[in-house]
């Protein structure tokens, strides 16, 4: 009867629809109070205390996570699963890990050392996509969609040389180093910049374009606002202002009130924002530069809700799925509770998969037993991950740790050593005077700091109770297309991901050869028949 919730998320309108504790007189208080309150009001002597806040914050650390008999899981982002699965291998708890996508579903039960945790197997990241589609040749919503939401870490977050749009920066820093800035000027500098200048710049790469593929067109904040037309359906009219693609006119004056706000209400944290589809200023800027964008590049433009659904890579919720994964998650959390001291085997708890509209053998609810720990699992088994990159020398160590270590092996905020030596703290993230205090400086690259193919890393993340050790390797043929980036995890997280890209493009160079093979032999073939007709 001792419980505790927490989340980090305040009820929007559109989470009424599937879920059973929110009414509209909730929207905008936070999930973990109104869901206490439920739940108090049909079981008023549970003692429930709820926490709005992150789950990834310190105070809800190893400490925290130590002092319950067991951990249930109800969350729906990668890092934040990650991160609960580490604390409670670190902390020997058991976790119960839950999830839904549409009509699918599946619980399961993480013990340490007894079954399978979280990452023993590959779980599928988001979709990278080539630097030069981002960039200049997008084809599709969603590349102007990344490419906006590397504008907006560009403009307003700190500095990143990883960054898609980096070649963009020295433009949009201008703007951040002046102490007093009209946002709305700003705002239409920017557009001028983006959507204008640009634009015409990359309509002149004659290589990039043909009949099939034209150029880009330029748009000028002016003749954008004489574009009020908006594209209209008879279905639009039972539709939420939301779920309507505005006019170009629309577009551009939401774009420059997006920056306006930035500069303004919030001209104290230009600089350490990052993209949230749950902050409306930033989902505004995100989803206007989109369709500016996509203007740009005769791309159909998308309305706000489908734009944030897209950026946030939102799959629409089933409240009966979500009702029949939260009633198996009780049920395995009494088989944990009913099972405390034991052996995993000797109790009563499963994995169960919810399978709908096609069934396994006739059965929505499959259930199937636990597995034992993947002994080449880095997180619970050999501890042990490799990565290719594709220059040490250009690969800056703080680069190395939010692209490689933060974002592919999903550590918090981790520390890295070589031969015993700390050369990344991640109190010191960026240089500074602080930094080369400490000994430290995050923009050398790997071979400043004296790193050769083959080295050893060893990192540590204190927040998750975890550590690994990292084998880095250089491979200067690294694809650029497949690896935007400039790495590969070749083990560990993501290492399914990594073989099925090396397969796909296995594969591309086959199919390949194959045609050159034809080609050749066809070629050999037509200068037979007229050596024979000679």
């Amino acid at each position: 009867r001792e419980i505790e919730v927490v989340d980090l998320d305040t009820i929007d309108v559109s989470n009424l629809n599937r879920q059973f504790l929110f009414r509209r007189v909730h929207v905008d208080r936070p999930k973990s109070v109104v869901a206490a309150e439920a739940v108090k009001q049909f079981r008023p002597n549970a003692n429930i205390i709820s926490h709005h806040g992150n789950v990834k914050d310190p105070q809800f650390g190893l400490e925290f996570i130590g002092k319950f008999d067991v951990v249930v899981n109800a969350l729906d982002n990668l890092e934040a699963r990650r991160h609960v699965n580490r604390l409670c291998l670190a902390a020997e708890k058991p976790l119960l890990e839950a999830g839904s996508t549409g009509h699918l579903g599946q619980v399961t039960v993480i013990r340490k050392g007894q079954t399978e945790c979280f990452e023993c197997q590959a779980k599928p990241g988001q979709k990278v996509y080539p630097y030069c589609t981002i960039r200049s040749t997008p084809e599709k919503p969603v590349h102007c969609l990344t490419w906006a939401k590397n504008l907006f870490d560009l403009c307003f977050g700190p500095e990143d040389e990883s960054n898609l749009l980096a070649d963009l920066a020295a433009e949009m820093r201008k703007f951040q180093a002046q102490e007093s800035v009209d946002g709305e000027d700003a705002g239409k500098r920017i557009f001028a910049h983006l959507f204008e200048e640009d634009i015409k710049k990359q309509a002149q790469l004659e290589d990039l374009w043909s009949d099939q593929r034209p150029p880009p067109g330029p748009l000028c904040y002016e003749d954008a606002l004489k574009n009020t037309e908006r594209p209209s359906t008879d279905a639009d009219k039972d539709k939420l202002e939301t779920q309507k693609v505005p006019s170009v006119a629309g577009d551009a004056q939401g774009f420059v009130a997006a920056v306006a706000k930035m500069y303004g209400e919030r001209r104290e944290l230009i600089g350490q924002s990052s993209f949230s589809k749950d902050d409306p200023v930033a989902m505004d800027f995100v989803h206007c530069a989109a369709n500016l964008r996509m203007q740009n590049y005769r791309i159909a433009r998308l309305s706000r809700w489908d734009a944030q659904s897209i950026a946030g890579s939102i799959i629409p919720a089933v409240a009966s799925t979500n009702a029949i994964v939260a009633g198996l998650e009780v049920v395995q959390l009494l088989h944990v509770l009913q099972n405390v001291g034991k052996s995993m085997k000797d109790g009563k708890a499963r994995t169960v998969w919810v399978r709908f509209p096609e069934p396994s053998r006739k059965k929505i609810l499959q259930p199937s037993s636990l597995h034992t720990p993947n002994p080449d699992c880095f997180v619970c088994g050999s501890r042990t991950a490799r990565v290719a990159l594709r220059s040490l020398e250009e690969c800056k160590i703080m680069a190395l740790a939010k692209g490689c270590i933060q974002g592919q092996l999903g550590a918090h905020k981790p520390a890295l050593y070589a031969n015993g030596s700390c050369i990344f703290d991640p109190e010191y993230p960026e240089p500074g005077e602080e930094a080369e205090e400490e000994g430290l400086h995050p923009e050398w690259s790997l071979s400043q700091w004296g790193l050769t193919s083959g080295s050893l890393l060893q990192v540590e993340d204190e927040g998750q109770g975890w550590s690994i050790n990292l084998v880095i390797r250089e491979e200067p043929d690294l694809d650029e297309q497949l690896y935007p980036g400039g790495f590969k995890v070749e083990a560990g997280a993501g290492a399914g991901e990594e073989a099925a890209k090396d397969m796909a493009e296995k594969k591309r160079k086959a199919e390949a050869d194959a045609a050159e093979a034809t080609a050749a032999k066809k070629a050999q073939l037509d200068a037979n028949t007229v050596a024979l007709d000679d």
